[in-house]
């Protein structure tokens, strides 16, 4: 079955932050639209999906608008740069983290979760006489703490709204 985005901002049953027509004019602008425009609509879709699933499994500043919104955003009582949030829109940085992390999830489907669950793991480490080897059926697959694992220069887009993240993730301090 094909996937089939809804981007309703604050909707009980979104799951996209943006719709695929944005997703392509965005990608219109961009040096390398290939990677994008050679996909199936199908295709393009899921990846946007994915995308925003992986987004909202990061902790974010401020509240979310309704009890009853699907997504994270939006989200209101904090500001970025002197803008508050408003429950009206989504963040343009929210959007291109969407675009360009779907973009990479569409060209490499399984970077986040894996193929073999074993790959990038250690089999054996030693330190002088200390060993330990590890048994390759008990690496659980996918282990990412977090997309920003993974794709790093997400934080370029969505560090200004995000709690927290991978270990060496900044962590905006504020002061009250």
């Amino acid at each position: 079955m094909a996937a089939v985005i809804d981007a309703t901002v604050s909707g009980v049953s979104a799951n996209s932050y943006v719709t695929l027509a944005a997703a392509d004019a965005y990608f219109e602008t961009v040096p390398d639209s290939s990677s994008w425009s050679d996909k199936t609509s199908d295709q393009r879709n899921r990846a946007l999906i994915s995308a925003t699933r992986w987004i909202d499994a990061l902790s974010f500043y401020g509240d979310r608008c309704t009890t009853t919104q699907a997504l994270k955003w939006p989200r209101e009582d904090f500001e970025v740069d002197g803008i508050k949030l408003v429950c009206t829109l989504i963040p343009i940085e929210i959007k291109v983290a969407t675009y360009e992390l779907a973009r990479a999830l569409a060209n490499d489907t399984d970077a986040i979760t894996g193929s073999t669950g074993t790959t990038g793991l250690y089999d054996q480490v030693e330190l002088g006489e200390l060993k330990v080897k590890y048994k390759a059926s008990s690496t659980t697959p996918g282990m990412v703490n977090n997309v920003f694992d993974l794709y790093p220069w997400l934080q370029t887009y969505l560090g200004a709204y995000c709690m927290g993240g991978a270990t060496n993730y900044a962590v905006r301090l504020r002061r009250g």
